[in-house]
């Protein structure tokens, strides 16, 4: 396959997850694998992949890390509306559904994907719950005066910073209020906003309509600037929009939390994240549709030092104790041997799409 991925042309999208999905589970059948890991795989992809390596005897572990028929079918009713964004809907449940129940072990990064799972019908012994983690080891602690912060005129200010990618699960008008905002209050405050797609081009379009200058604007850095890019926000901000909160979990937020910054999470109560940050101590979680509760928390943040370097360190600290890789690992390994050591004992159950 060769080309760029139409992430906005539902008909070209359909046609290219189709195609990449038969291209994975070829390349995975000639290679002769004894076990296959499938992970991050658009939904139609992950199905034909799944239903290849089914037909060549291949088992299969799915590493869920979203629920992606809640994310698709989500976006599909706000697009479509009730009854057609409701028949999309259906379909990406049945057809996630069937990749779940065509896996010989799901492995979920939160506990609270299981009663979605069990709703499919996957026998919770075929399920591992391994929480998400950061790379800790790739984040060393930086000083918030760094060579990154210095060449972009961030170190003399109030910086709040967002890194990631601004999809169907957020929303990029947060930023717009928090720059009109904050613009108001403290003029030498700067939101910087690391990002690309249509959500940037949103906020490119909005800074530009509304002259606001004290949001800035980037493409994705180069990986191994993160620590420092990290390092250089007062505040860093992480945003789930209201239905996301039962399929998503951030994974920016761990990340955040090996930096030693305090965080702002605009997510829903019932998200992983939000519970994250508050047993952690690491930052302070506002519902994403209270703008006034979120610049309010904002400000708070921005006037107390102390209190940013205590969420800091209590992030540092339960990155420390929770990312153990070798731990980690370990129940990794332990997965795999247990599918490895049952391949051809038993079969497949019945994964039919109406069963």
């Amino acid at each position: 396959m060769a080309g760029e991925f139409a992430r906005y042309s539902p008909v070209q999208r359909v046609i290219q997850e189709l195609q990449y999905g038969a291209a994975v589970g070829r390349r995975l059948r000639a290679s002769g694998t004894d076990l296959a890991v499938l992970c991050n795989l658009p939904l139609l992809s992950h199905v034909i992949s799944a239903t290849i390596l089914r037909l060549a005897g291949i088992p299969m572990i799915f590493w869920q890390q979203d629920v992606r028929s809640d994310a698709i079918g989500s976006a599909a009713q706000r697009r479509f509306g009730r009854y057609g964004g409701g028949a999309i809907a259906w379909i990406a449940d049945r057809l996630e559904r069937y990749a779940a129940r065509s896996s010989a072990q799901v492995i979920a990064i939160s506990q609270s994907f299981t009663d979605v799972l069990h709703r499919w019908g996957v026998s919770p012994e075929t399920v591992t719950v391994v929480k998400k983690w950061a790379a800790l080891e790739e984040m060393p602690l930086c000083p918030r005066d760094n060579s990154w912060a210095r060449s972009h005129d961030l170190v003399d200010r109030d910086v709040v910073l967002y890194s990631g990618t601004l999809g169907i699960k957020h929303n990029p008008g947060i930023f717009v209020e928090i720059a009109e905002a904050l613009g108001r209050r403290e003029p030498r405050a700067r939101i910087v906003v690391i990002s690309e797609g249509r959500g940037r081009g949103f906020l490119e379009a909005e800074r530009q309509r509304l002259r606001l200058d004290n949001l800035v604007l980037m493409d994705f850095q180069p990986y191994e600037t993160l620590p420092e890019v990290l390092a250089s926000a007062d505040v860093l901000v992480a945003v789930l929009e209201p239905d996301a909160g039962r399929y998503s979990v951030p994974s920016k937020v761990l990340s955040y939390l090996c930096a030693a910054r305090p965080i702002l999470g605009m997510m829903p109560a019932e998200n992983e994240a939000t519970a994250t940050l508050g047993s952690s101590g690491a930052g302070i979680s506002v519902d994403p549709d209270d703008y006034e509760q979120m610049i309010a928390a904002l400000s708070t943040l921005l006037a107390e030092p102390e209190k940013r370097a205590q969420m800091g360190e209590a992030g540092r600290r339960y990155a420390e104790a929770t990312f153990d890789i070798s731990e980690i690992g370990a129940r990794f390994d332990s997965v795999l041997r247990q599918v490895n050591g049952s391949v051809h004992k038993a079969p497949f159950h019945d994964v039919g799409l109406n069963g």
